[in-house]
């Protein structure tokens, strides 16, 4: 692990790229947008280590210091960082254009993402934008689109898309508490350590329940696991609308761990169908068969009647759609019956008051039939993402898809591993232009990675349910951070405008 004070010293990490003294810092401003899986998180490191954002009127309101930060600024040094949780997808149109009027709204529940201190009352007082947030990989489609335009493209003015983890979170399905009918869910089985309640969901009943199939809460697939009671009516499974993150990661796991689950077509329907995850993916472009696979946007039943090649989107279960992380999880909390995803500091117990979450079975558990069922924690996402090794050399590390096949784990299959988890994702330019008005916020960013990966944010990470990135990918982080050819602001950046 970086100790803060020597890195703002003597920059251990950054020693190549010449951070800026205390002095030369002050009151700078850094600004970005995207996912809203880790935007609690995000908040409150960077309230810990610059300037605590307070909002503005009409705007979310400042953040409680985090419980691990001694206080706010522990840097010193002034200044503030600034994220707008607009959803992994917004980010990355960001990202491509570097203009911050394409900036989504937050919701009303988001972190503040303002400060009137600074004088930033609205998204639109941003001074350019420096980073973003993703769940979702860097893929293909995104990489032309950033090399696509000639010398108007991304790839011209900005130089490399650079694509690093910033956290591991685990993706929990939050419950309603109660059934379809409105009465309290029957849970029985005893709550796990680390775990908020008993609900225990197979990898069938899981699938069974994302792919539409097992719709009632008195499914007997479901009461068989937990205790022979569960309560009755519809179970509804909310999703996220927008372009996420977390839905990226949500069906890449099930793409992965569902394709070989069976069961009964619904309550109703005794034939057996496959529980394949079916929810294909909303961006691919209709020339071939439409393909369920780890994506951002899906062609939900609820919110596309019809795909993208006009074909019928049906299902015999109950859906319903939100945007934004908070609004998904005030959609299931008013919903009778209602499940739904989210990062894990929207639900209980890291957050306090919040929704009790699912337990579910792993690969470990299914392979040695240990009977057990693991609830979203750090440190089961821990486990499940150190098996994921970076193998890179001079020329893959400078690609952020070999980042992308890398830093994933679709089916974790070691002792303790939570099913569904994975990094979250910083996205970055190559190149930076010098800001007229002495706002340093290139250098304030930099500053705040050296925190993220040092040992002073992991308490706050792990309070908010987060877990830090492994030592050997913070490596090779900072071997390609420093390339003096593909690291920032290096020789590669000759001729390049910069992002602002």
């Amino acid at each position: 692990m970086r100790n803060l004070k020597t890195l703002l010293l003597g920059s251990v990490a950054f020693a190549a790229m010449g951070v800026a003294s205390e002095s030369a810092q002050a009151q700078s401003v850094a600004f970005g947008a995207g996912a809203t899986f880790p935007q609690v998180v995000y908040r409150q490191l960077m309230d810990c280590i610059y300037t605590q954002a307070q909002g503005s009127p009409g705007k979310p309101g400042p953040m409680a210091k985090a419980a691990s930060c001694g206080s706010f600024n522990t840097s010193g040094i002034g200044g503030a960082i600034l994220y707008a949780g607009t959803g992994s997808g917004n980010g990355k149109t960001v990202l491509r254009t570097n203009d911050k009027t394409q900036i989504g709204t937050p919701s009303s529940s988001a972190p503040a993402y303002t400060s009137s201190n600074f004088g930033i009352n609205n998204i639109s007082d941003y001074d350019g934008v420096q980073f973003i947030g993703s769940d979702d990989v860097v893929n293909a489609a995104d990489m032309t689109a950033w090399n696509t335009g000639g010398a108007s493209s991304a790839q011209s003015k900005f130089g490399n898309l650079i694509q690093i983890p910033a956290v591991i979170g685990a993706v929990a399905f939050g419950l309603n508490g109660k059934d379809g009918a409105g009465a309290t869910l029957n849970i029985l089985p005893a709550t796990p350590a680390g775990g908020s309640s008993g609900l225990n969901l197979s990898r069938n009943a899981f699938c069974g329940v994302a792919s539409g199939h097992i719709t009632k809460w008195n499914n007997a697939i479901l009461t068989t696991l937990n205790g022979g009671t569960l309560g009755t009516g519809n179970i509804t499974f909310v999703h996220r609308q927008d372009g996420s993150g977390t839905t990226f990661l949500l069906s890449n796991a099930l793409v992965e761990q569902c394709r070989y689950e069976f069961g009964p077509n619904s309550e109703s329907d005794a034939t057996v169908v496959s529980y394949a995850f079916p929810w294909t993916d909303r961006s691919q472009a209709c020339t071939t068969p439409l393909l369920a696979r780890g994506a951002n946007q899906l062609n939900w039943p609820d919110q596309f009647p019809t795909d993208q090649c006009g074909n019928a989107v049906t299902s015999p279960g109950t859906f319903a759609n939100a945007s934004g992380s908070g609004a998904l999880v005030t959609l299931v909390t008013s919903t009778n019956g209602a499940i739904g995803y989210a990062s894990q500091d929207f639900w209980l117990p890291v957050k306090a008051g919040g929704l009790k979450t699912a337990n579910l079975q792993s690969q470990w558990d299914i392979t040695g039939a240990t009977g057990k069922f693991q609830p979203p924690t750090f440190q089961g996402a821990q486990k499940a993402m150190a098996t994921a090794i970076p193998q890179f050399d001079s020329v893959s590390r400078a690609n952020p898809l070999t980042w992308s096949l890398q830093g994933v784990n679709p089916n974790p299959v070691v002792s303790g591993s939570y099913p569904i988890s994975g990094f979250s994702w910083f996205e970055i330019y190559q190149c930076y232009q010098t800001h007229a008005n002495s706002n340093n916020a290139f250098i304030w960013f930099k500053t705040f990675l050296d925190y993220v990966y040092g040992s002073g944010s992991n308490a706050i990470m792990n309070d908010n349910g987060f877990a830090q990135v492994p030592a050997v990918w913070q490596g090779e982080i900072y071997t390609l951070l420093n390339d003096p050819t593909n690291g920032l602001n290096a020789s590669g950046c000759t001729g390049k405008v910069g992002a602002y």
